[in-house]
């Protein structure tokens, strides 16, 4: 089915009575988004199920541990102490520094004699900072940009600086002291393994986590991942950044719980902060939630377990160090890692692992299987050298970038660079975000997920790199962090910026955009459009919420042929912001009225309809302004091209978030769509509502660790109930039909029953035919009929 005009609900975008508009229905672009995410996995067929390499195990899941040590944990408050030694041995060895320490949370334990202790300058640097580190030093200490602390310790000896230069990440397992952990005792087995890294002329850096509670799983890196992830990604993008580290030569490793930390949280996430090197696990590594970056397909992934760590090895007893590796491997293995294997070691059991020789096997066998560099003949080489000028460097991702303009305004900014075609001209979309007094408050402190992830993915489809740049406003009384309170200076600063970034990653200086939301935008339309714009010679401007004038637009005849396009709710106006005298719909009509009368010749806007201050979709809009400008992406999936009837409905499910695709690249239009899938998808067209999931399921076939348990439990919520839900079962248009029906509130209907009603509803939406037929629904036609019900 194609788009078409209809009478749309909340949240769909409709036209400004303005004498130029984008259109009356919603562009719907190509698709945006890489697809990586998998809808809801299903139940694999023993034809699909790859083999594994272990002997079957039956394993708790991480929701099940954290059940147990939970209740375990409560036991052990009760007697303020940690939990037995019994079930929790020491690392190989007690550490004579640490033993005849209180375990207390604030301890710090003392370095070796034998290990070059930190200089003091660095091991009282400024906490979110990181420095340059060419010698051994322990204990550094960074905090991340929200305020999460830890420490760690760089092994720098026996590194060559003047080759390119490596990094390997360690994360130890879970411990209640200090003495049970070795990242306090860097002299010992630490100092082994960090030979095993300056071998590969590689930085070996021990991170402590940041976790502060002994009780409970004790001190872990898994136990509160998103914090934890969130500190590690900004601390690596620092480190990495002030120590010149290759990104495309980034390794993690990880003990126990460190190896389910990167399984888990890290590889399941953005790669912002490298773009190539590898991962190792020991003793861990799992994975029952989650689903693994396509970014890292073709990167190493190296499990290893011994053959007898199984269940009563560790604490909780119940949980499977090789259970883990054997899941973690095979979930890798089918979403299409095609460099991951497993390997049975012959040690006795949980604390029994050689380390240093597993890294530098790990790392040689990384290095050995890493795809080989064609030969270049002299002729295309030639060639090349001709073309260098002419086309972008390469660039990596990476986030809190620094830049301190001539005039001495220094701020941060992000880079998303992935996938970008380097033999074409790379354009790039710098974004500005509106005004805020917390950190907490703005979406440019949260880089490797939410919005800037998805719009970083979107500019980059479109061989486009994507910047958000943090205000240099350093007052955050009055109006806040804002682009627009001190518009000269900021003006003067990002106009340096851009024209340094610009030309320094020789991008092409025609396409260049600008993206505002709120006093962002205003910064764009008040300073940006309307002053010397040597900085760029091409490209747009995106407004949203914002982006007033005050009338005297002053912009030389190139600038005004450059599409200006606004996006506005229609509930946006005076009372929804601070000062709440403002108006976001009044500044957009009162800027697009301005732009217009002085000759823009492509400027734009677009009401949404229902959307207040902050509910804009701002990817979506991102790709929409984007494709209408005839910046349209790459075709996303590898099974999908445009001659598909619902190529639309699937390029607007894919932008939403909606309807995604599978690990492996693919969207498989032909295939069934099942009953778990569908209430996650009708799930995730409600917004995404907080949901109260009960802590036992009211479902026989729905588990609690059901990775749509929390969408099928809303669901019931909404009228679909029963003691069981059979989420594997195919869906048909009665069961689509009821499912919709009832997540719309159940609107009256005339004729018959109930399930009657639901799809003389359906139909007479245009949803399905009202067949009540057995045959399953096609993830097409769902894309196709999930728009039509959206809007």
């Amino acid at each position: 089915m194609a788009l078409r005009p209809r009478t749309v609900k909340a949240g769909s975008l409709a036209a400004i009575a303005v004498p130029s508009v984008l259109g009356s229905t919603l562009v719907a672009p190509a698709s945006a988004f890489a697809p990586v995410v998998q809808d809801i996995p299903g139940a694999a067929t023993a034809s699909q199920a790859p083999k594994s390499l272990f002997t079957s195990t039956v394993q708790p899941t991480l929701s099940q541990v954290a059940v147990q040590i939970r209740q375990q944990a409560e036991q052990a408050k009760q007697t303020q102490q940690a939990p037995a030694t019994t079930a929790v041995q020491p690392i190989q060895k007690t550490y004579t520094a640490q033993a005849t320490q209180p375990a207390q949370v604030t301890q710090q334990a003392t370095p070796s004699a034998t290990f070059p202790s930190a200089q003091t300058a660095q091991a009282t640097q400024a906490a979110s900072g990181v420095a340059a580190t060419r010698t051994n030093q322990t204990f550094l200490s960074y905090t991340s940009p929200v305020g999460t602390t830890s420490q760690y310790h760089v092994y720098a000896e026996g590194v060559d600086f003047s080759k390119p230069v490596g990094v390997v990440f360690y994360f130890d397992g879970d411990y209640w002291r200090n003495d049970q952990s070795k990242v306090y005792d860097p002299s010992g087995e630490l100092a082994q393994m960090a030979a095993s890294a300056a071998a590969q002329n590689m930085l070996f850096v021990p991170v402590i986590s940041p976790d502060t509670n002994r009780y409970d799983a004790g001190v872990s890196w898994w136990e509160d991942m998103e914090r934890n992830g969130e500190f590690f990604r900004s601390f690596a993008s620092s480190f990495i950044a002030a120590n010149g580290v290759d990104s495309s030569n980034v390794w993690t490793m990880g003990y126990s719980g460190g190896a389910e930390f990167i399984t888990y949280e890290l590889n399941t996430k953005p790669q912002t902060w490298r773009n190539g090197g590898g991962s190792i696990m020991v003793a861990g590594g799992g994975l029952d939630e989650g689903t693994p970056s396509a970014a890292l397909k073709s990167q190493p992934m190296f499990w290893y377990a011994n053959s007898n760590d199984g269940t009563g090895e560790t604490y909780p007893q119940t949980w499977s160090a090789r259970g883990a590796v054997e899941g973690g491997y095979d979930a890798y293995l089918a979403a299409g890692y095609t460099n991951a294997s497993a390997t049975v070691l012959n040690g006795s059991g949980h604390f029994d692992y050689n380390f240093s020789q597993i890294l530098s096997n790990s790392l040689s066998k990384g290095k050995a299987t890493a795809a080989p560099k064609a030969e270049q003949k002299t002729e295309q080489k030639s060639e090349q050298k001709q073309q260098s000028t002419q086309r972008a460097r390469t660039m990596s991702s990476a986030t809190y970038q620094s830049y301190t303009s001539p005039a001495g305004t220094t701020s941060q900014y992000h880079v998303y660079a992935n996938n970008l075609d380097y033999s074409k001209p790379v354009g790039v979309v710098f974004y500005f975000d509106g005004d805020y007094w917390q950190r907490d408050e703005s979406k440019v402190y949260t880089p490797d997920e939410g919005m800037l992830a998805a719009m970083g993915k979107i500019a980059n489809a479109r061989n486009m790199v994507f910047v958000p740049v943090i205000s240099p406003d350093t007052n955050a009384s009055g109006a806040g962090i804002t682009w627009w309170e001190d518009l000269d200076a900021n003006g003067e600063y990002f106009r340096s910026f851009a024209k340094s970034f610009v030309s320094e990653n020789n991008l092409d200086a025609s396409q260049v955009w600008t993206m505002g939301y709120s006093g962002g935008a205003e910064f764009i339309t008040y300073e940006l459009t309307d002053h010397n714009t040597s900085w760029r010679n091409g490209g747009g401007s995106i407004m949203v919420a914002g982006g007033d004038s005050d009338g005297s637009v002053d912009a030389d005849a190139t600038t005004k042929g450059l599409p200006m396009y606004w996006w506005v709710g229609a509930n946006d106006t005076s009372g929804n912001t601070y000062p709440v005298t403002w108006s976001a719909r009044g500044a957009v009509e009162s800027g697009y009225n301005a732009y217009l009368g002085a000759g823009f010749s492509d400027a734009r806007v677009k009401l949404i309809d229902g959307f207040s201050h902050h509910d804009y979709d701002l990817p979506h809009i991102l790709a929409s302004s984007l494709d209408f400008a005839g910046k349209t992406p790459a075709l996303g999936y590898s099974d999908l091209s445009d001659s598909n009837p619902n190529y639309n409905e699937i390029s607007w499910n894919s932008d939403h978030r909606i309807m995604l695709g599978f690990a492996d690249g693919t969207f498989r239009p032909n295939a069934s769509v099942n009953r778990a899938q569908l209430a996650t998808y009708l799930y995730r067209v409600a917004g995404r509502p907080a949901v109260n999931a009960p802590a036992v399921s009211p479902f026989s076939d729905v588990p609690v660790n059901h990775p749509a348990y929390k969408e099928i439990f809303w669901l019931s919520q909404q009228g679909i109930n029963g003691s069981d839900f059979r989420p594997l079962e195919a869906v048909t248009e009665s069961t689509m039909a009821e499912f919709m029906y009832r997540a719309a509130g159940s609107p009256a209907q005339a004729q018959g029953g109930y399930a009657s009603q639901a799809l003389a509803w359906a139909a007479s939406n245009g949803i399905g035919t009202g067949s009540t037929s057995s045959d399953a629904v096609t993830r097409s036609a769902m894309a196709g009929y999930l728009y039509i019900y959206a809007n």
